[in-house]
């Protein structure tokens, strides 16, 4: 252990005996977390018998992430009920076995990849928005959980994969989230198997999603001619240091934590950026502006993407305000310190991007959505570590590329095409679950008239020639069950 000076660690109060801080921090998350920036860099909190740290510092954060990963593991009830549904994959796996899948699945998601990912993503977009009528309200979530899935699928089970495929990965994916959620906040693992109708959900899903894997696996291992530039081609032909490839159970793993986490986070993200557009009517304006001047009434392609600048921020802001991975916990295998903080063995240890994200010292005015603050100069002398989506280290979402790719051009066909607009007295309210998800987000569809060239003025109007109200800011972030 580090031989440092200690410093003494704020104890929150308000625990409740047998159960210490965990009805709190699974009622009202958000708020819980935000109030423990004030208390210190790191706050003590208990969760029933276990006792937990929370890391407020985002240098302390990078610390664990980045140069302690060996006193900070992944592990936990987070990960064993995750481990449960998604087997050991990349998102779950820690230490040596963790490094060995990383090595073997980086070549498919480096970015000189994804350029063969963008015409199944840009169809798939295509096909969903192809699917509204103007007028119609849309479960906005639920539709791009559904093109998020169809992507993967598509990618690696080509024209086999079918609607019905896609629609059973969204209730086993929507299903195992919720369950998650609580689970990893509620400190009696003993109420995480009794036999409610909940938990049989949560059995059926895990089973559904394995099952699906597991034939994905195995007819792409039939293929006579397989691209072996296929991802799971890629996937079958890796090696370790040993020469061993992945086993059957290790491609299966990877296949349902693509599925899940890989389809989630990124319809989470992009549900959230269609919101707020749909509430801040000069960004949506600028966003559509930007998207026509580049496609100029085709669809989008590999070599549009850099130019899309301003969706880019759009996107990176949306992130900041909407991370999907919201809270993330670590064990401390060993007694160890954090900036100066004793912390003993067995401890459980959370981090908050969003948390990072709403701090007023990085960003001012933290709750505004506003794209531009992500320009060169607003952005110079923020420190890296307080901007933390897919995470730090050896463990960084492997998917970053593939989600943002994805993202920006599913975002750049809605837009081109539709405007989504908020339907009077709506309320969208934030669940904090596995993610941080909307709820209640219905919006109505409008389609646009042919694109054409035009400047968007500095003074928008108050109602578009689509006919979409004005909408207010929206509502900050609030727990929701």
């Amino acid at each position: 252990m580090p031989q440092t000076q200690q410093t003494k660690t704020r104890t929150v109060p308000g625990s409740i005996p047998y159960l210490g801080h965990a009805v709190g921090f699974a009622a009202w998350p958000l708020k819980f977390l935000s109030q423990q920036r004030a208390l210190g860099d790191i706050t003590a909190i208990s969760l029933g018998p276990n006792q937990a740290r929370i890391v407020n510092d985002p240098a302390l954060v990078r610390e664990l992430l980045v140069s302690r990963t060996k006193d900070f593991i992944k592990a936990g009830p987070l990960y064993d009920i995750s481990s449960a549904f998604v087997g050991n994959g990349l998102a779950i796996s820690e230490g040596t076995f963790h490094r060995r899948q990383r090595r073997l699945m980086q070549p498919a998601f480096q970015r000189s990849r994804m350029p063969a990912y963008h015409s199944g993503m840009q169809q798939a977009a295509a096909a969903m928005a192809g699917r509204w009528r103007s007028g119609q309200p849309v479960d906005i979530h639920k539709n791009l959980f559904q093109l998020a899935v169809q992507v993967i699928g598509t990618m690696l089970y080509g024209d086999r994969f079918t609607d019905e495929m896609t629609d059973r990965i969204v209730w086993a994916v929507s299903t195992a989230s919720k369950g998650i959620g609580w689970r990893s906040v509620i400190p009696l693992s003993w109420t995480h198997t009794l036999p409610t109708p909940e938990y049989r959900r949560f059995s059926d899903a895990q089973q559904a999603l394995h099952r699906l894997g597991d034939l994905v696996v195995a007819e792409h291992r039939k293929l006579q001619d397989a691209d072996p530039d296929h991802f799971l081609s890629m996937l079958l032909a890796a090696r370790d240091e040993h020469g061993e490839p992945l086993s059957d159970i290790e491609l299966r793993d990877e296949v349902v934590t693509l599925f899940s986490a890989g389809s989630a986070t990124v319809a989470t993200t992009l549900a959230w950026a269609l919101h707020l557009l749909s509430t801040h009517q000069d960004v949506e304006e600028r966003l559509h502006a930007e998207v026509v001047e580049v496609l100029d009434g085709r669809p989008v392609t590999a070599a549009d993407l850099p130019r899309l600048e301003y969706l880019g921020r759009v996107i990176t802001e949306v992130l900041r305000l909407y991370p999907p991975a919201w809270l993330l916990p670590r064990i401390t295998p060993e007694d160890t310190e954090l900036g100066g903080h004793r912390i003993p063995r067995g401890t459980h240890v959370f981090f908050s991007p969003y948390s990072i994200h709403h701090d007023p010292r990085f960003y001012p005015d933290p709750e505004r959505f506003d794209p531009d603050r992500w320009l060169p100069e607003p952005s110079t002398g923020r420190p890296r570590e307080v901007y933390l989506p897919f995470g730090a280290g050896i463990h960084q979402c492997i998917g970053n590329n593939f989600a943002l790719t994805e993202a920006t051009i599913a975002l750049a066909t809605i837009a081109a095409g539709w405007r989504l607009c908020r339907p009077p007295r709506a309320k969208v309210g934030t669940r904090s679950a596995a993610l941080l998800e909307p709820v209640g987000l219905t919006l109505i569809a409008r389609r646009r008239p042919a694109p054409v060239r035009r400047q968007v003025s500095s003074q928008a109007p108050a109602t578009g020639q689509d006919g979409c109200p004005h909408a207010g800011a929206g509502a900050r972030p609030t727990d929701a069950s």
